[in-house]
């Protein structure tokens, strides 16, 4: 395969009536390997040449074979460049290739002709991308992100079309638990450790109590540790390791009172409780994977730890309402490097937790940061923090959005299967939360409204708190049904659909103590 040369640009014509791939690869020299490339050829055997979602993902190869010419300096902006100018020296027309290339690059991202975008913006110029890669940014992330973002909605839409979405992951799970796995060397996978054997099951109304006070340590235990680490003292790690180990014990105890507990947000306390939450869910999902103690261990750690340096930054960034400046989200990536900053300060911090910092931002497709790996680049502890981090983000109260519930979580992830998330790893975390997971707001066959607490051993939900009733549209005194006692069969009382409760004014953490 011949290297991609921005030179091959050098007087190719922009002034297409109409948006066409097919002359842009042959501009570019590299149709042979656009479409022989798999994905591609599967995609067209599949779906036609002239499918819209065969020119997506042309675009998203051209740019993966045109990646080192984005990721190299270009000649600084000259304003009194155009392509009208009689080119006389080997730079002047290096200029008017590197311009030319770059124009493609953006009407790619956009799927409209370079004449068309001069049209809709008059003062198009090249200057803010020559000046990103002269300041040593990657175009090549950039143009992708502008590619995904603009056809994001429409690669959704067409794998919600490719069949019943939900049902064809849970139907893979049990293969997927099997894939993901096989990517977790056996050493490091073992049945229950002897001290957790130890541990006597308790009530999920006794736990909740335990688990209160376990958040409230927690909080204050990231409260004084990002103080610390701030003044250029390590991290206490004896002290987190302590911590983890109480959440394991804990969510062996009785693993619903800490995924319910999770759900209590305060907005203004975000940070913390995203942490701890992540803590919580990353102990289930190790578990659900079979994983060692030692590893769970250091799960927990790390979904406690890999949001750390998002402390270092302005309140303004972390709470920020409206949509972040591309400024606004540079400053905001680094909280990946301030992490590491702080995790460098301390010992003991497990390679695992490390991984799980650097890659919980990065996606299977390549859209992530900050290095845009894709799939088997990125590690399974970073596949697994990323899971974690986007369901407790989106089953969480914030600043700029409230919680979109975990049944809608659920569904989101899912529809980001293969795109932003290992389909394998997910399949188990779902099978692990449930079909309907715990903190799930619901409607009941009885006209009541009421909170998920806890599933039974088929993971359907058991112990539901009832809170409202639709039918006298008003409070009710709080009292728990179990669905998965005699008494309550299916035919009885079942549950309807979910409902979102802020629209009854109803709050899980006004029910849970």
């Amino acid at each position: 395969m011949s290297a991609f040369q921005v030179e091959s640009c050098f007087g190719v014509e922009l002034n297409s009536g109409f948006f066409n791939l097919d002359e842009i690869i042959d501009q570019f020299g590299i149709r042979s390997e656009v479409l022989n490339h798999k994905r591609i050829r599967s995609l067209i055997r599949a779906q036609g040449k002239k499918s819209r979602i065969v020119s997506v993902a042309m675009r998203q190869v051209i740019f993966d074979l045109v990646k080192p010419a984005l990721e190299t300096d270009l000649l600084p902006y000259d304003p009194s460049f155009t392509f009208e100018k009689l080119l006389n020296t080997k730079r002047e027309r290096l200029y008017d290739a590197q311009e030319r290339f770059l124009l493609l690059c953006y009407s790619m991202t956009q799927g409209k002709t370079v004449k068309s975008l001069k049209k809709l913006h008059a003062s198009l110029t090249t200057k803010d991308w020559r000046d990103k890669a002269n300041e040593g940014r990657s175009l090549f992330k950039y143009f992708r992100q502008e590619l995904d973002d603009n056809t994001r909605e429409y690669i959704l839409a067409y794998k919600a079309k490719q069949g019943d979405k939900v049902k064809q992951v849970e139907e893979e799970v049990d293969e997927s638990q099997k894939n993901a796995l096989a990517s977790v060397p056996s050493r490091r996978r073992n049945k229950v450790s002897l001290a957790e054997k130890k541990l006597a099951p308790t009530s999920f109304n006794d736990e909740v109590v335990k688990a209160l006070k376990l958040f409230e340590d927690g909080y204050l235990l990231l409260r004084e540790q990002t103080d610390i680490v701030k003044t250029g003292s390590p991290l206490d790690v004896d002290k987190l390791r302590d911590f983890c180990q109480r959440l394991i014990q804990s969510h062996t105890r009785n693993s619903f009172a800490l995924l319910a507990i999770r759900h209590i947000k305060d907005a203004s306390t975000y940070l913390e409780q995203h942490a701890i939450g992540a803590a919580v869910l990353g102990i289930h999902f190790a578990k659900a994977l079979a994983l060692s103690a030692p590893y769970i261990e250091a799960i927990a750690l790390g979904g406690l730890l890999f949001d750390l340096g998002r402390f270092r930054l302005p309140m303004a960034i972390s709470h920020k309402a409206g949509k972040m400046t591309e400024a606004e989200f540079d400053l905001f990536r680094k909280h990946i490097t301030f992490g590491e900053q702080m995790f460098k300060l301390s010992d003991n911090i497990p390679k695992v937790v490390y991984q799980m910092l650097i890659d919980h931002h990065e996606r299977v497709d390549g859209a992530g940061y900050p290095h845009g790996k894709q799939d088997q680049e990125i590690s399974v502890y970073g596949k697994i923090a990323g899971i974690i981090d986007a369901y407790d983000a989106l089953t969480s109260q914030q600043v700029h959005k409230p919680s979109m519930g975990p049944l809608r979580a659920r569904q989101q992830l899912i529809k980001e299967a293969g795109l932003a998330f290992d389909k394998s790893l997910l399949g188990v975390f779902l099978k692990s939360i449930g079909r309907i997971p715990v903190g799930s707001c619901i409607v009941l066959s009885n006209g009541r409204v009421g909170f998920v607490l806890t599933l039974n051993a088929s993971l359907e939900p058991a112990l539901i708190r009832q809170v409202y009733s639709l039918t006298h549209k008003s409070f009710i005194t709080v009292s728990d049904i179990d669905l998965s006692k005699p008494g309550y069969s299916q035919e009885s009382t079942k549950i309807v659909r979910d409902i979102a409760p802020q629209s009854l004014g109803i709050q899980f953490i006004n029910y849970l103590a």
